[in-house]
């Protein structure tokens, strides 16, 4: 596809966006939270959870930040069910980088490679800590121990020990200001 192509599409998708959100506010159309909650924990509770955990897995593929997925999750789902979502999408999408990183055979930079003999002496420790260093992107942390040659049981076990751990922490914290706000405006 050109690149003219490309940028006509980028921003009719724009234009798109903004005509539904503008025809949306001057119809007064609504979108009743505590409906679309009970409707997707009672009737479509299945198909919702796996949609949501679909989001999780393309989410985790780009760069987006997980934020606003996992308070929406949060607010729907029960704390278990959030936290089993966003394990299923990390072990997923860690299985589709770690396999898409060997298939395109990017030409590694030095600067990478000369960190790989560091991790590979103690593999599993270093990747469980670099989890919770705020501002880490777990999917660039899988590509990057991926092209470093880091043994995916290795990637797995480093990185769902430690994003379990910072799950439940953002999974309490945030499901404690829920219960704080609902009880400050009740």
């Amino acid at each position: 596809m050109k690149d003219t192509s490309k940028k006509y599409l980028f921003y009719c998708f724009i234009v798109l966006n903004i005509i539904v959100v503008i025809y949306l506010y001057f119809n007064d159309y609504k979108i009743d939270p505590k409906t679309l909650k009970i409707l997707f924990t009672t009737e479509y509770f299945l198909t919702s959870y796996v949609i949501y955990i679909l989001i999780l897995i393309i989410r985790g593929l780009t760069l987006l930040p997980g934020t606003a997925f996992l308070i929406a999750g949060i607010y729907v789902f029960s704390f278990i069910q959030v936290f089993f979502a966003i394990q299923i999408a990390i072990v997923s999408y860690c299985f589709i980088i770690y396999n898409f990183s060997h298939k395109l055979n990017f030409k590694v930079p030095q600067k990478i490679l000369d960190y790989e003999h560091k991790i590979k002496a103690k593999e599993i420790p270093i990747i469980f800590t670099l989890c919770f260093i705020p501002g880490i992107s777990i999917n660039v942390l899988i590509y990057f121990l991926s092209i470093t040659d880091v043994k995916l049981k290795n990637i797995l076990i480093g990185i769902v020990s430690g994003t379990s751990i910072t799950s439940m922490i953002y999974i309490s914290i945030i499901t404690g200001v829920f219960a704080s706000t609902n009880y400050a405006l009740n």
